[in-house]
């Protein structure tokens, strides 16, 4: 499984009166483009995050086109995989100038963003500030599979590289800009855009296992309203986020160990001659679960590009379904006999059942988390954990492709050397011997309780996730199965999507999570803690008299010893309304109850 590699073009500003400079400038990336071809980085695809032209008009995207042919000789790519939003010079401004200013003054909140974008005339009306660069866009890349919103907003696009799914998903970001500083803080993308275009790849058969979202304008830059949930949407559903605008070079992470959506924001391709233009080559190693990012800087005094140094970020690729501990522990076993002794552990290890590692101490060997390990020194422990960890995305990938077998055969190298790295600590260490079998126990009892669709993220990880606070994580984990064939691992995950939504500060995540929590309650698997829960949020929300409604009817369905909890908050509410009433309710309610008990 070779890495992927792609471009990442921004802020090209093409106009006749600059066309000179532009030659000088764009003839230089287009050579070391090639250069970089001939050296064995081939571009899969290329981004190109906005400002394709300078003004908007027409005439400049004749200009773009050239320069796309240019691109696409230079990088071996066809241009029905060069993927394209617009920016603000994308613009035209010199039309719907009234309808803008309106559109602007009107839309301060999410509704009527989302009243806007259901489409109609006004929408039609404003989006001709951008007929220039659309008419471009529905010509030059007439030949590529694009999937478009409901509000023609943005798109989504897939790709098949080796093995690998991809999405790459536009989202226009300039449809309400104007340029300049005035547009600072007042940019709308629209949640319902961003829903909209992550839907679309989730519901295009195979689901992607890598997904890349493009704008042109960083998130800090939209309404407040706006920029909280597209931002928190984006960075959970994507492994990479592009944009341009500042002319600035920027690559930032997110999520655990910082394995989270990558945002790589490059800096301007034309600005000047004189200006220090670049652009960005990012490439994307699976196999050693690590995403590079270079950034390509031009040299105005030799006329040249040259790349500085290549940032390296972790990656780790989610599973919807993979084998069961059992079974790869078999396949390990099958493949390295001297494994046997903590194949179950091993195998625990590569699922996500199990995190505990053994880290170099003062005294021996302690055991913690990978995250731990992270802050050690180098040593050859850590480099052989590291790349062992790293099959974890090889396995996801290729499980169903291949056999547990032939996946370690290809690609297990890796998982050997790291088993035998602990089988010689075992040898040389007799407590840690002692510990090891210990957790290979723990993992064959797992093993056993294991259901027969096995699934990597289970209840008990979710479980762990929620203990530690770690809301981003766990939001994404249980997204990923509420929707799970296991009738167990869906409800688990849509308890704790519904926790998730309930600590979030956003109004539209709680009361996201009042609709889980309600759908809970009429669920057979009702526990205390939904209703609860739900409580909670609805008095939270001023919605008293279903509060009261609800904790009556959790007393007459959960048996006596469940019932303190719900009778302690509907005491609170009793105190805080001084319904004396409701008071009696309860005392009915679990009076009615314990005789039918």
């Amino acid at each position: 499984m070779r890495p992927i590699y792609w471009l990442h073009i921004s802020d090209i500003h093409l106009r006749a009166c600059e066309a000179w400079s532009q030659d000088v400038v764009l003839e230089a990336m287009c050579d070391h483009i090639t250069h970089q071809r001939t050296q064995g980085t081939v571009a899969d695809f290329i981004l190109a995050t906005g400002d394709i032209a300078f003004s908007g008009k027409t005439d400049e995207y004749v200009l773009a086109a050239s320069f796309f042919d240019a691109v696409s000789t230079a990088a071996g790519v066809p241009k029905e995989r060069i993927f394209c939003i617009p920016g603000n010079h994308d613009i035209d401004r010199d039309r719907q100038k009234m309808c803008f200013q309106g559109a602007r003054a009107s839309l301060r909140n999410q509704n009527k963003v989302d009243e806007l974008l259901a489409g109609g005339e006004d929408l039609e009306t404003l989006l001709k500030r951008q007929e220039g660069y659309r008419h471009f866009h529905r010509s030059y890349f007439a030949g590529q599979d694009r999937s478009w919103t409901g509000d023609g907003l943005g798109y989504m696009s897939r790709l098949t590289i080796e093995d690998v799914r991809l999405a790459i998903l536009g989202f226009d970001s300039a449809w309400m800009a104007n340029g300049g500083l005035e547009d600072y803080g007042k940019l709308v993308i629209g949640e319902r855009q961003v829903i909209n275009a992550i839907g679309l790849a989730q519901k295009s058969g195979d689901s992607p296992h890598i997904i890349v979202g493009i704008a042109h304008h960083p998130f800090h830059l939209l309404q407040d309203f706006d920029r909280r949930p597209v931002q928190s949407r984006i960075e959970r559903s994507c492994h990479f986020f592009h944009c341009g605008h500042l002319h600035e070079p920027e690559v930032r992470t997110t999520g655990h160990i910082g394995s989270g959506c990558l945002t790589v924001a490059t800096g301007a391709s034309f600005e000047t001659r004189q200006s220090h233009n670049t652009y960005s080559i990012v490439a994307l190693d699976l196999h050693r679960a690590v995403r590079t990012v270079t950034t390509v800087h031009y040299d105005p005094s030799t006329g040249a590009f040259l790349a500085g140094l290549a940032e390296d970020y972790p990656i780790d690729v989610l599973p919807t379904e993979t084998c069961s501990v059992s079974e790869l522990a078999h396949a390990i076993q099958k493949h390295g006999p001297a494994l046997a002794p903590l194949c179950h552990y091993i195998s625990a290890l590569l699922l996500d059942q199990k995190s505990e590692l053994p880290i170099p101490a003062q005294h021996g060997h302690t055991f913690g988390s990978f995250a731990v390990l992270q802050a050690q020194p180098d040593g050859n422990l850590k480099r052989k954990t590291a790349a062992f960890l790293a099959f974890r995305n090889t396995l996801r990938l290729l499980h169903k492709r291949l056999s547990l077998t032939d996946i370690l055969m290809q690609h297990g190298v890796a998982v050997v050397e790291y088993g035998n790295a602990l089988v010689e600590l075992c040898n040389t260490q007799p407590a840690l011997k002692a510990r090891f079998a210990e957790y290979e126990q723990d993992a064959k009892t797992l093993a056993s309780t294991e259901p027969q669709d096995s699934f990597t993220h289970t209840g008990a990880l979710l479980m762990e996730l929620a203990g530690a606070h770690e809301w981003v994580l766990l939001r994404e984990q249980a997204q990923r199965h509420v929707d799970s064939p296991n009738p167990a691992i869906a409800m688990d995950a849509k308890r704790m999507l519904a926790l998730c939504l309930a600590n979030s500060h956003e109004t539209a995540d709680k009361s996201a999570a009042v609709e889980l929590y309600r759908s809970l309650t009429g669920s057979d698997s009702l526990r205390v803690s939904d209703i609860g829960n739900l409580v909670t949020l609805l008095l939270e929300a001023g919605h008293t008299d279903e509060a009261k409604s609800v904790v009556l009817d959790g007393i007459g369905k959960l048996p006596a010893k469940q019932r303190d909890h719900l009778l302690q908050i509907g005491q609170r509410i009793v105190e805080a309304t001084g319904d004396r009433d409701f008071r009696k309710q309860m005392e009915i309610a679990g009076g009615e109850t314990g005789n039918h008990g």
